[in-house]
């Protein structure tokens, strides 16, 4: 008789073995209702600061997670969801991740007002 390594093995093999009975798939993102619907470029569009001051109130807000001048924090329900109301209308801030991409949607208005960077330096020391 030849010993084979399949010889050694068959006892560990089972006998009757199901095939395992397919994962339910997990929701890893919990979907928040939206308060009334209002995207984050539209919500900056209507509610873009005006003025300096404005733009640091609502930075502010948005990093203290508290309500500043103008711009209120409501129904917080964690740290990271609640609704930032503007002037016009409100916004439901799901996650941190939301919360950054205002606060990089303000980084360019700034700019593109030159409240900020290098042509800042240059208006002031003209004006």
């Amino acid at each position: 008789m030849k010993a084979t390594l399949a010889n050694y093995f068959e006892e560990f093999e089972p006998a009757n073995d199901k095939p395992s009975a397919p994962h339910p798939e997990s929701k890893s993102l919990v979907q928040m209702p939206r308060s009334d619907g209002t995207d984050i470029h539209p919500w900056v569009a209507k509610n873009a600061p005006r003025i300096w001051q404005e733009l640091q109130d609502l930075r502010y807000t948005l990093y203290h997670r508290c309500s500043r001048a103008k711009f209120k924090v409501s129904d917080k329900q964690d740290k990271d969801t609640f609704v930032l109301s503007g002037r016009e209308s409100s916004l439901q801030i799901v996650s941190n991740k939301a919360r950054r991409y205002v606060l990089w949607r303000l980084r360019i208005l700034a700019r593109e007002q030159e409240w900020v960077g290098r042509n800042r330096t240059r208006t002031l020391a003209i004006g």
